[in-house]
């Protein structure tokens, strides 16, 4: 839903870059998602993380049913969005809650 009804606009808000993500019908409202970055070097829990400012990548709350020890998400770089992301459920990606109207 966010990728088909909205509009994707790369932007820094308050310092931190990320996507400003608008309604296509009222784009008064709309969500940040900070290019949070993401674990360093694919290595989960050692601390160190990589592309703070340059990379998203954020969970949903589906299982890849074919894979169960992944999970799907959102994956983003600035001008390239990735909505069919997948990728192991340990790895520490941020959650941004979403509430549907």
């Amino acid at each position: 839903m966010l990728v088909s009804n909205c509009t994707w606009t790369w932007t820094s808000i308050n310092g931190k870059n990320g996507y400003k993500v608008s309604s296509k019908k009222d784009s008064s409202k709309y969500i940040f998602l900070p290019a949070a970055g993401s674990p360093g070097n694919g290595s989960p829990g050692n601390g160190s993380l990589s592309g703070d400012g340059s990379y998203g990548g954020y969970w949903s709350s589906s299982l890849c049913e074919s894979r169960p020890y992944d999970a799907w998400g959102l994956n983003f770089l600035s001008g390239y969005v990735d909505p069919g992301y997948y990728n192991y459920r340990y790895y520490g990606f941020s959650v941004r809650p979403v509430r549907r109207q």
